[in-house]
């Protein structure tokens, strides 16, 4: 009985960790706003050097 109650709070402990670090990344990811990128394509190398942007797109298609 004293071994499953161990395993089941270091188990919790565990999710517990994950949990805080996954609020702290995100907390750090609104505080430093979103980052704005342009994107290179190895194909066409010239085309990131022109300054053209590349438009980025949510899982569902509308424009992000």
């Amino acid at each position: 009985m004293a071994d499953s109650v161990l395993m089941f709070g270091v188990t919790a402990g565990i999710f517990a960790f994950l949990v805080a670090i996954l609020f702290v990344s995100r907390g750090a990811r609104k505080r430093h706003g979103p980052e704005e990128e342009v994107a290179e394509t190895h194909s066409s190398g010239s085309s990131a050097k022109d300054g053209k942007k590349i438009k980025k797109f949510k899982s569902d298609g509308t424009p992000a």
